[in-house]
């Protein structure tokens, strides 16, 4: 079982950090139960993060993140937005298919 608390805080927490450390501005934070989706970023630039990602490794919580803070910016999957999450990470592609490993923690 996940300590919903304690997520939420270590999930706040690290997004207020990356978003200062990089300079991203975001609207609110949920930390929800979601099925489908790690994170997503509203067109309010409100930031819904899974409470299951507490059950992953810390760099694949901060990819989670840093794509959910880029969207803030560009609200596609667009080639602009990519060549954005690679100044930050360098290798976000290579992040993201790391993830996919993970997708079953989904469900």
């Amino acid at each position: 079982a996940i300590d919903r608390a304690k997520a939420k805080i270590k999930l706040s927490r690290r997004l207020n950090y990356l978003s200062v450390k990089y300079g991203f501005t975001y609207n609110r934070v949920f930390i929800r139960n979601q099925r489908t989706r790690w994170g997503s970023c509203s067109h309010k630039n409100n930031i819904s993060l899974n409470v299951k990602l507490i059950r992953l490794p810390d760099e694949l919580i901060d990819y989670v993140i840093l794509h959910e803070l880029v969207h803030t910016r560009f609200k596609n999957h667009s080639k602009q937005f990519w060549n954005e999450l690679d100044k930050i990470l360098l290798n976000a592609k290579a992040i993201d298919a790391q993830l996919k490993q993970y997708t079953l923690e989904l469900l």
